[in-house]
């Protein structure tokens, strides 16, 4: 029998960190769980990845100006870093990208004290993480390496209890305030549909199945939204409308108009900021589309929401935090306004 290829070998470690690395975020009550996962992902990518380039016989080494390849110190070939072979292979909007660029810069900012909390808040981003990993390994290697005979849905209670938006809202707080920036920044950077697609973070309505049980029957069933029947998809929106509704007077209750975010944001840069500037804020930051637009509830939701009852749009405390923060840059506060930060002991 001829030996395996080299990038098989390769592939093959992906697999296996990608396993531990799973297996480690799924171990009850271990410290540093996040922190785990997330070095072993990205060991696990940088092996995926530079298994497809030796397959296709791309280079991936760095090379000097001769074009030899370099060593590190110790000896070992260096090799592309893993952003920059992600930046090749994912184009700017691709979700995955994004996703994993979320995750190596979260890495740098996570505190161990903290990561409990960290690991709540960005569940759906994790979780797409390891799916994201498992589509790339099938389309580009085939389904016999596929991980899915190997890991197996967690048994959990946390997520599912009546008071698990309560808690998560507690736990919100706790977090650090660099880590909660990071995430709120990065979210800024991308379009609603980038923030929206399951492939940079994966959200899931749990619904427990009632129908009588066939002997092929499983107790759980990933359905794909694009694989659902028109009347299907009428019941999901409804199923989805409701838990919305549910939402309803508590994120009224944070909601602020223009005027109210202008005098907020005033109060707290110590100069005037006007309607005017909001306008021209949430334009260069993207936070909603224009106005008439065809699709008015395509928004940055942790920044604004579109009512349909009232026709506007209304806005969080977060936006305000946002523009607190980016505008004491006198900078950006010349890039969005268009005009120079004012002295504050002349205001």
């Amino acid at each position: 029998m001829a030996p395996r290829p080299r990038w098989w070998h390769q592939l093959q470690a992906a697999r296996n960190e990608s396993i531990l690395a799973v297996d480690l975020y799924n171990r009850s009550g271990m410290e540093r769980q996040l922190e785990a996962f997330i070095v072993h992902m990205s060991i696990a990518w940088t092996k995926l990845l530079q298994a497809k380039y030796e397959r296709d016989n791309i280079d991936f080494y760095i090379r000097a100006a001769n074009g030899r390849r370099q060593r590190t110190r110790d000896g070992d070939w260096v090799t592309k870093p893993l952003q920059q072979m992600i930046a090749e292979q994912f184009q700017d909007s691709h979700p995955i990208r994004a996703n994993l660029n979320f995750f190596i810069g979260l890495r740098n900012k996570i505190e161990h004290r903290y990561e409990r909390e960290i690991a709540a808040l960005v569940t759906g981003r994790t979780q797409a993480y390891i799916l994201n990993f498992e589509e790339v390994l099938v389309s580009e290697f085939g389904s016999s390496e596929s991980l899915s005979n190997t890991l197996r849905f967690p048994l959990f209670v946390s997520s599912i209890t009546d008071d698990a938006v309560a808690a998560l809202k507690a736990v919100r707080k706790r977090v650090p305030k660099i880590v909660a920036e990071y995430i709120q920044d990065f979210d800024a950077t991308l379009e609603p549909e980038l923030t929206d697609h399951p492939s940079y973070e994966f959200r899931v309505y749990l619904v427990p199945k009632t129908s009588p049980k066939v002997s092929a029957d499983v107790a759980m069933t990933f359905v794909r939204m694009d694989e659902l029947s028109s009347d299907q998809l009428a019941v999901m929106e409804k199923a989805q409308t409701i838990i919305r509704e549910k939402q309803v007077p508590v994120s009224d209750l944070e909601s602020l108009l223009p005027s109210q975010i202008a005098k907020e944001v005033s109060a707290a840069l110590g100069f005037t900021f006007s309607v005017n500037d909001h306008s021209l804020a949430w334009k260069y930051y993207k936070v909603r589309p224009p106005e008439n637009d065809e699709h008015p509830e395509r928004t940055k939701s942790q920044f604004c929401t579109y009512n349909r009852a009232f026709k506007r749009y209304v806005y969080t405390d977060a936006w305000v935090r946002y523009l607190v923060r980016h505008l004491s840059d006198p900078h950006e506060y010349l890039v969005v306004l268009g005009r120079e930060m004012p002295n504050r002991a002349s205001q």
